[in-house]
């Protein structure tokens, strides 16, 4: 960490205590608190370091300045290639979150966007209504989340893929830019994802090559790089099969 860094971090801690408390406190010099506001907002002087800081109302669309901070001192040392950056979220290790969101951030996003999280049991159920519907319509099965095996025979894909529905944490988006996928798991709030990977290099039904990709889903992230919480699509493994 540099000493910037750790200069905007004392003082953001700072600023943190005094807006949680009652106004008119700011024994720090050039600490003003306002009398109606909670979270810190830190301005710099013309080199860069914090200088004053006020606080401000929660906006459950962006970022706190605070959380900002956390991103930066949670990224600056990640890969900042694609290639590397891909390799690194498929360890497991690294599916933890950058951004710790507030308590008030979670109400609000469940609130505003509740219907895009189910906990496991939600999604496990909805998974067996998917089952006994193909099983009606003597289809294949699906599966269930966590667990791994073919989606269905080879004689009904061209290319059989191991499937697996993950909550993940961290993501690509479209623009090729590291994102967090909102998930609340202490409140059993979670975005589920499917992932593919081909069973084969090539087709056993037919003359056709299969290839792991990416495609696109949509869901509610964090960007990283601008602080706004939005809707978005984020890249999850498929496998396609090309003649």
């Amino acid at each position: 960490m540099s000493l910037r860094q750790l200069s905007a971090f004392v003082v953001f801690v700072v600023c943190l205590v005094l807006c949680s408390v009652q106004p008119g406190l700011s024994a720090v010099d050039k600490i003003i608190v306002p009398s109606n506001n909670r979270i810190p907002e830190v301005s710099h002087d013309a080199a860069g370091g914090p200088e004053t800081c006020t606080c401000s109302s929660e906006d459950v669309g962006k970022l706190t300045p605070l959380q900002k901070l956390q991103v930066e001192l949670n990224t600056y040392d990640l890969p900042t290639e694609i290639d590397e950056l891909e390799e690194w979220l498929k360890d497991p290790a690294n599916q933890k979150p950058i951004v710790t969101l507030t308590s008030g951030q979670k109400q609000k996003i469940q609130k505003n966007f509740g219907e895009t999280f189910k906990s496991k049991v939600e999604m496990e159920d909805s998974l067996k209504i998917s089952e006994e519907a193909d099983v009606d319509n003597k289809a294949p099965t699906s599966i269930k989340p966590g667990s791994s095996r073919k989606k269905r025979d080879s004689g009904a894909r061209v290319c059989p893929a191991v499937e697996s529905y993950e909550a993940l944490v961290l993501a690509i988006d479209s623009n090729n830019r590291l994102v967090q996928v909102v998930q609340i798991p202490e409140e059993d709030a979670e975005q589920w994802f499917l992932q593919e990977s081909c069973q084969h290099a090539s087709s056993p039904v037919t003359v056709a090559t299969c290839a792991n990709t990416d495609r696109l889903v949509n869901a509610y992230i964090i960007h990283l790089a601008t602080g706004n919480m939005q809707y978005g699509n984020i890249k999850v493994h498929s496998c396609v099969g090309y003649v």
